[in-house]
């Protein structure tokens, strides 16, 4: 009988509804009390009433057994969803620290691009002063590899009677608050190369606390070629005064010395005693030495505005060759020139372009006292001409040869020469727009080479 209780009960076992098998258990319990109820009294008494009782309470016991088990479905299904947010949450941050840690390296790798294309040096070591990071620039720099430098000591670019001054510069630096400054005088100091070669350097520090250690980063700048440019400026200023003293003294000294050789000549030719020519001989030669001298200060200091025009530079060799001829023949020197037949035309002054020649051609004598030959060329090269003057004397020691252009310096012996030849063929050239090359062999002789731009006419042949 109790069966058909737990029929209908196993069929809303599957109900959605949490408390359907307790309503259904309160109608049945109900419903039987009221059958027994409404019952004769000897029904409440018979063994069909036991069954019914029996029933209801196995009704009920599996009513309880079913909400047991509803609630630990439930709970697992809490626990279940509960589990699954929490993997979901750990996967979510799990993504979230990995786009952070991506996000990082992405700074990073940037960071690393920005230090390593940065066209300064920069170093950062740290309270020991060794190099923990050294970028591409400072390999250029220093001609040394970051895999060397990396964990070696910041000494061994710092010229060694700068180490101790440096070292505490940057201990006083490291206890101030001051996060950067300039290092030295106007931020320059003196830095070594890997091949010892010492180099002026424009530098910066700063400093920083990372963990509780303390890093420094320098940022450096070469500045060699500002020094020189500084250094020719200043060698500039220097000759524009000389120049302008150089005129005045010119100009002064000119007069008087005009007045003795004239006095000296005209002496010379009235004195019978043959020491007393001698000696007015000497006086003549050394006044008209000073003469010379006076007028390639003045061609030094006032030298006159371009006056350029097409020349045949052909004509202006052989012209000066003519003027030099006797003093070639007399040290006995072979001249040979080599020039093509349709060469264009140079686009130059040319008595200034004759001063050139003439400069060239008697440092080339003296270099040839007792004989040799002089070469001279001219040859096309593409829109210019280019002159070359060579000779086969003692040549110029490699040491010279940078500072043979430079105002007052020669290889001369006293007496022999001023030094302001060569510097005024040098600037005659770089005013016409060209360029003057040297190249010599100590024993075997000295070559100059000089570079002047031709008319657009001669590049450009009418036809027709």
């Amino acid at each position: 009988m109790w069966l058909l209780y737990l029929l209908p009960l196993l069929i809303i076992f599957d109900s959605p509804h949490v408390r359907d098998p307790i309503y259904f258990g309160s109608l049945v319990s109900v419903l039987t009390v009221l059958g027994l109820v409404l019952s004769p009294t000897s029904v409440l008494l018979s063994v069909e009433t036991l069954n019914r009782m029996l029933g209801l309470v196995v009704m009920w016991a599996f009513v309880v057994i079913l909400m047991n088990r509803r609630k630990l479905g439930e709970g697992m299904a809490v626990a279940i969803t509960e589990r699954e947010q929490a993997e979901k949450g750990q996967a979510v941050a799990v993504a979230e620290r990995q786009h952070v840690e991506e996000r990082l390296a992405v700074s990073t790798l940037r960071l690393e691009g920005i230090v390593q294309s940065a066209m300064d040096a920069i170093l950062t070591v740290n309270e020991q002063q060794e190099i923990v990071l050294f970028n591409k620039a400072a390999e250029q720099m220093f001609r040394c590899s970051a895999g060397d430098a990396i964990g070696g000591s910041l000494d061994r670019f710092i010229p060694p009677r700068f180490r101790n001054a440096h070292r505490d510069h940057v201990h006083t630096f490291g206890h101030t608050n001051v996060t950067s400054r300039k290092m030295g005088a106007l931020g320059a100091i003196t830095g070594i190369r890997g091949s010892g070669e010492e180099f002026p350097i424009e530098a910066a520090i700063s400093q920083i606390n990372l963990e509780g250690r303390k890093f420094y980063t320098v940022i450096l700048r070469d500045i060699t070629e500002r020094k020189l440019a500084e250094e020719q400026l200043r060698r500039t200023e220097r000759l524009a005064e000389l120049g302008t003293l150089a005129a005045g003294m010119a100009h002064e000294i000119g007069t008087p010395m005009n007045v003795i050789l004239g006095r000296a000549e005209h002496l010379l030719q009235r004195a019978a005693d043959e020491r007393v020519r001698k000696g007015l001989e000497i006086i003549i030669v050394q006044i008209e030495r000073i003469t010379k001298i006076m007028n390639q200060l003045l061609t030094f200091a006032r030298r006159r505005p371009l006056e350029r025009r097409p020349m045949d530079l052909r004509r202006t060799i052989t012209d000066c060759l003519d003027v030099m001829q006797e003093r070639i023949a007399q040290h006995g020197i072979k001249v040979e020139h080599v020039w093509a037949a349709d060469l264009p035309s140079a686009y130059a002054d040319p008595d200034q372009m004759s001063q050139v020649l003439l400069n060239l051609i008697i440092n080339a004598i003296h270099a040839m006292p007792d004989g040799g030959t002089l070469k001279i060329g001219l040859q096309r090269v593409d829109k210019s001409v280019r002159l070359t003057v060579a000779d086969t004397g003692c040549g110029i020691p490699p040491q010279d040869l940078p500072k043979i252009f430079n105002p007052f310096f020669t290889t001369k012996e006293v007496g022999q020469g001023t030094g302001l030849g060569l510097t005024v063929v040098h600037g005659i050239v770089r005013e016409h727009g060209g360029s003057i090359d040297v190249e010599s062999e100590a024993g075997c002789g000295t070559m100059f080479s000089i570079v002047l731009p031709v008319i657009a006419s001669d590049l450009h042949p009418k036809t027709g």
